[in-house]
């Protein structure tokens, strides 16, 4: 990885970053890197989350997925994908200890995980998956089975979901919570229900805005 490629990117990110909104000077990041402790490797190892403050709203977003791979010379945008969940419900205590910073963090590491969610949400729009609920604090969202299920790439008139950076494009995802009735009509009606359910979070303007406790978008659940 040329040290300028770096550079670029960083600074493409950070531009990108405040022109959301305000931006926290200090990112989240672990004291001890996570890929140390048997946990996927980011692209320069540096994993890190930025916090933006847009009018009433809070946003946690990964900071690294889309740094250029430190072992490849060619130009690249790493993973090719930023995460990031917002919410404009009050955040009580350190931002770090929240279910909205846990969300992103889990989602974040499935993203390194797999290396291959910017390309399902280019593919498919937007992309459901389900997390440990213990992982990402959401346990008024688990099914019977400790689960919770994310769609993933919701878009949003406000935020680009697609942007160019050094190394090439990269897609910012946000990451919507599914109730359990929402993940199980996307699990049985498949890339059907994913549209559909896409197009309700638009047409109701939820969009990827994490409200707790609101209503489900399908049928009634009990």
């Amino acid at each position: 990885m040329s040290e300028s490629l770096f550079d670029t990117t960083c600074n493409a990110r950070d531009t990108l970053y405040a022109s959301i909104g305000e931006v926290e000077p200090d990112v989240i990041a672990h004291i001890i890197n996570p890929a140390f402790m048997g946990g996927p490797a980011w692209p320069t190892l540096r994993q890190a989350f930025s916090i933006i403050h847009r009018g009433e709203s809070t946003i946690v977003i990964s900071n690294g997925l889309a740094d250029p791979f430190d072992d490849v010379e060619e130009q690249n945008s790493g993973f090719g994908i930023e995460v990031y969940a917002e919410t404009k419900e009050p955040i009580e205590g350190n931002i770090s200890d929240s279910s909205l910073f846990k969300l992103v963090y889990a989602t974040a590491q499935q993203a390194a995980h797999s290396g291959q969610m910017a390309e399902f949400v280019r593919q498919y729009g937007v992309i459901t998956m389900e997390l440990y609920a213990d992982d990402c604090g959401l346990h008024e969202f688990q099914n019977e089975n400790g689960m919770v299920g994310v769609m993933i790439g919701i878009d949003h008139p406000d935020l680009p979901k697609r942007v160019d950076f050094p190394g090439g494009e990269v897609i910012l995802a946000s990451v919507q919570v599914l109730t359990p009735g929402e993940l199980e009509y996307v699990v049985e009606a498949r890339a059907e229900g994913r549209n559909a359910l896409h197009r309700k979070f638009k047409d109701s303007e939820l969009y990827h805005f994490l409200t707790k406790n609101r209503a489900s978008l399908v049928a009634a659940e009990p």
